[in-house]
């Protein structure tokens, strides 16, 4: 009897231990299973971190702001004679007169906004400067050219048009490094933002240097924009420039 006892009991430890073994097989297995899953996921995402470190780098806010002002430009916005575009995805225009006038008319806000009515295009200090590449008019070579303002004149009363003073300096020589400097006066005009710029002595009109400068803050910041000389009776184009923040 006593031996029929221990038998049982072995074969019950036995079958225990064949038991304890599968569980530990089945356990393992799915450790390995899910190591092998998870390796194959680290795999992944490597090759996709290598795929994305090849793509060009996101669009910044000021990105999308340029992309947008050079768009509506190329799209060429229309306003009559007078008006000037709000903006926005919504065809808006508003008097240019009523730009920064302390009240808001265009629907989204954009004529009274801070970078709207920002000084810095007519700060004193500050320039904008870029290479001159002349078209017409005279044979120079492409050349720095840097817009300084000395002075402005804000009627705040009349707050579109900001009377402006500003030194004009062109490197007309690279190689003795010549500059010819020009005082020259004008306006900025807030709604078309605008810059026009004439020589300040009449007499310095009828020289070969004696010309319009012109540069539009249409490039969606204050710190870019086209800008061309030209004669001041015809206003007839003899060299551009893309002026940026010196």
């Amino acid at each position: 009897m006593k031996c029929l006892v221990a038998l049982v009991v072995l074969i019950g430890v036995a079958s225990c231990d064949r038991r304890t073994q599968a569980k530990q097989s089945l356990h393992d297995y799915r450790i390995r299973s899910q190591n092998l899953h998870i390796d194959d996921i680290i795999g992944d995402i490597e090759e996709l971190e290598k795929e994305y470190a090849k793509l060009s780098p996101m669009p910044t806010e000021d990105d999308d702001i340029y992309l947008r002002a050079r768009l509506r430009n190329l799209e060429h916005e229309e306003c009559k004679k007078g008006l000037v575009p709000c903006g926005g995805d919504v065809p808006e225009c508003v008097n240019h007169l009523f730009v920064c006038d302390g009240h808001e008319d265009c629907k989204n806000g954009h004529d009274e906004d801070y970078e709207t009515c920002s000084d810095e295009p007519y700060r004193v200090g500050s320039s904008l400067g870029g290479i001159t590449t002349w078209t017409d008019c005279f044979n120079h070579k492409p050349h720095m050219t840097i817009i300084t303002i000395t002075a402005n004149d804000k009627d705040v009363h009349f707050t579109p048009y900001v009377g402006v003073k500003a030194i004009v300096a062109m490197e007309i020589n690279e190689h003795s490094h010549l500059v010819k400097s020009l005082n020259m006066k004008g306006y900025f005009n807030t709604g078309k933002r605008i810059l026009v710029l004439v020589p300040e002595n009449a007499a310095d009109r009828d020289t070969v240097y004696g010309h319009a400068v012109v540069c539009r803050f249409t490039l969606g910041d204050n710190d870019k924009a086209d800008c061309t000389i030209g004669t001041i009776a015809s206003k007839h184009v003899c060299g551009t420039f893309r002026g940026g923040r010196h």
